[in-house]
């Protein structure tokens, strides 16, 4: 989990002391202890969602403009998993 520290009060994460601002990667048990604390946001929370019309059928991607996904929120597919051997 990556997060943002939002306090100027350094709080020590991974035992080293942080600045405010600083962006860090934390496993999830000290993430939600600084995300409850209020000390830090996170970065990046929301997964991709695929795009939808007015109706809410889902909207295909066009293959004119290769540089941008429409059938994603965001313009971007998330990246495919690999498979299991």
């Amino acid at each position: 989990m990556k997060v943002k520290i939002t306090t100027d009060r350094r709080p020590f994460v991974n035992g080293v002391a942080t600045n405010q601002g600083e962006e860090i990667e934390v496993d999830a048990e000290e993430g939600a202890i600084l995300l409850q604390a209020g000390f830090a946001l996170e970065i990046g929370a929301s997964k991709p969602k695929r795009a939808r019309t007015a109706t809410g059928k889902l909207k295909a991607d066009d293959p004119s403009t290769p540089d941008v996904n429409e059938a994603w929120e965001g313009g971007k597919a998330p990246k495919k998993k690999k498979a299991k051997k």
